[in-house]
Formats: structure tokens, C-alpha cells, sequence
């Protein structure tokens, strides 16, 4: 073999080496630049995530926050709370220089911030209000009520809800089992109210405007939460309307029973906000703004609930919207 033949073999295999060290050079600045957009995409992905839940903190933290609820005299200071977890529930207080009230307590994760609130009027609550027994309105209370640790309860005011055979035989589907516990328990400070009933607590005017009754049993398939307890609060200027979970079945029902007497400053939304009462309904009542009782996913509709048929109706009437987005919220009862 000649010499010339010997250096292009050599050149060869040395040209090859050197393609073959290239492509693999290429090849691992490709695979280090793919593992960098992956990365660049993973850590984009887990930003977002962040973001997101940093979002949510941020909108939702205020409602582990407790405001202002010292002692004053200047009317009754009426508090919606908001779930630190995002679910929907009824939690309020009305508060004055004499005393306590509270409307539900939601959750059982409500209990801590509940104690911490009832501390603040020396473990004293004039009046807890019961609107209906399903867990985000009850839970808290029995909770406490089972284990007062120092708590005293004047007062407790529900509806008296029918034969577990007449709820299961109305709507078998519902969840009883709050119901069920509420109904074992001891509570010599609990007092059943009817439509049409009226009472004074703290100064504070209270009107029954709906509970559960056979009017209730004729004209709804869901009675825990049309035979919730509707009521409004009154002081000398400004009322209230609590509307609970009271539903669209009972609508024709109240305004014929009512009519212009629904009229009121501020509504609590029925069913959250999602459900509940209708159009003229809300027509009638005429608030100058309206608590709806629903976190921000509830409000702005990503799944099979949503308020956004209310809302609608609320910012058509001019009406301010208050939710948990930026509870707790306060207003004054004068």
C-alpha cells in the first residue's frame, strides 16, 4: 500500500472522528439545550402554580383575619366571615357594646376563629342563631357547644325541622347526619322559631319572615333548605334580610305572603348566591348591597355552580356585591 493511499485512509477515519465528535457535540448541546427547555418549561409551570396559589392566598387570607369587633356604641356592627378554605358556608356575627350575636358559624374549622371572637365579649354569646342544619351552617356551634371550655350561651334559636321519614320521604338525597347530631344534644337554651315570630336581642329588632312548616312541606322537594330560617334585623334607620338557603320554590309564596314588606337595606343572597330566590324576589327587596356567601370560584363560575345569574341581576338593580374575595366585611346597622 502506497504512501499516498496510507494518508487518505488515515484522513478518512481522522474525518470521520471528527463528523462523528461533532455530531455527538451537536448532540449533547441539543440534549442540554432540550433538558434547559424542559427545565425553563418546568420551573414556568411550577411559577404558575405558585402564582396561582399565591393568588389565592392573598385573596382568601383576610379571612382568617378578625376586624374590629370591640365593644361599641354606635349601632350593631353586622360581620360576614370567609371561608379560609374556599368552600361556601354562613358565618356572621352582629356585634354592640352590650354583647354578641352570632348567625351559623360554618365549618368545624371555623371553631378556633369563633372561640378567639367570642373571647373578645368574655366568653359570653347573647344569642346563636341557627338558620337550618346542614354542616357549613351548624358544624362550628355543636362543636362548641360540646365542649364550651369556659363559653356560655344564653340563647339558642333554630327551626324546628320535621320526622327524619317526612325529610328522607321529601328529599332522600339530603345529608342528615348534622341533623341528626343536633337533635341529640342537651341544649336547655334552645328555642324553636315560626314564621311570624318577633324578638328583641341586644336592642336589635328580629322578624321571622319563613320557617319550616307544612306551607314549606307543600311546596318544596327540599325542605332543610327552603325551611331554613329567613328573618330580618332592624335597628331605628337599617335593616337586614337573611335569606339562608331558603330556595326559588318558596319565591311566589313570600312575595304573596310579603310584597313590599321584603323591602330592605341589605340582603344576605339565598343558597349562597348560586341558588336560592328569584328575580322579582330580589326586585321587591331593593338592598343597597347584597352578601353573597361564596368564594371566588363560586362567583366567577369554573364548574356546574355559579352565582353569575344573581350577580348579573344585582349589578343591573346598582347593587353593591360583597363576597368572600374580600371578607370579612363589615356593615352598620343604625
Amino acid at each position: 500500500m502506497g504512501k499516498k493511499r496510507i494518508n487518505i485512509i488515515v484522513f478518512g477515519v481522522a474525518a470521520v472522528l471528527a463528523l462523528g465528535l461533532i455530531a455527538f457535540g451537536i448532540w449533547r448541546v441539543n440534549r442540554k439545550v432540550n433538558n434547559l427547555y424542559e427545565t425553563v418549561i418546568g420551573l414556568n409551570e411550577t411559577v404558575n402554580s405558585l402564582t396561582q396559589k399565591l393568588s389565592s392566598v392573598v385573596a382568601y387570607d383576610r379571612t382568617l383575619y378578625i376586624p374590629d369587633l370591640d365593644p361599641h356604641t354606635e349601632g350593631w356592627k353586622v360581620t360576614q366571615f370567609g371561608d379560609p378554605l374556599q368552600s361556601q358556608e354562613m358565618c356572621y356575627t352582629i356585634t354592640t357594646d352590650t354583647g354578641l350575636i352570632i348567625i351559623d358559624g360554618g365549618m368545624e374549622y371555623e371553631e378556633s376563629r369563633l372561640r378567639n371572637i367570642i373571647s373578645q365579649y368574655g366568653n359570653s354569646v347573647e344569642a346563636w342563631i341557627l338558620t337550618h342544619p346542614h354542616p357549613d351552617h351548624i358544624t362550628a356551634f355543636m362543636d362548641i357547644y360540646d365542649d364550651p371550655q369556659g363559653i356560655v350561651i344564653h340563647n339558642v334559636y333554630a327551626v324546628e325541622m320535621p320526622d327524619m321519614e317526612i325529610l328522607q320521604s321529601n328529599a332522600s338525597w339530603d345529608d342528615y347526619t348534622s341533623l341528626e347530631r343536633f337533635l341529640e344534644m342537651d341544649i336547655p337554651e334552645l328555642t324553636y322559631l315560626h314564621t311570624g315570630d318577633r324578638l328583641t336581642i341586644l336592642g336589635l329588632e328580629f322578624e321571622v319572615f319563613s320557617a319550616y312548616c307544612d306551607k314549606v312541606d307543600e311546596l318544596s322537594n327540599d325542605l332543610l333548605n327552603d325551611g331554613s330560617m329567613m328573618f330580618r334585623i332592624c335597628g331605628s334607620q337599617d335593616s337586614m334580610l337573611f335569606c339562608a338557603d331558603v330556595g326559588k320554590s318558596m319565591t311566589d309564596y313570600l312575595i304573596e305572603m310579603y310584597g313590599e314588606d321584603l323591602k330592605s337595606d341589605y340582603v344576605q343572597m339565598g343558597h349562597h348566591g348560586y341558588g336560592g330566590l328569584n328575580v322579582e324576589f330580589y326586585e321587591i327587596v331593593d338592598p343597597i348591597a347584597a352578601f353573597f356567601d361564596a368564594p371566588d370560584w363560586l362567583m366567577s363560575g369554573e364548574n356546574e355552580k355559579s352565582t353569575e345569574e344573581k350577580e348579573e341581576l344585582m349589578k343591573t338593580m346598582g347593587v353593591e356585591i360583597i363576597s368572600f374575595y374580600t371578607a370579612p366585611n363589615q356593615i352598620l346597622i343604625e
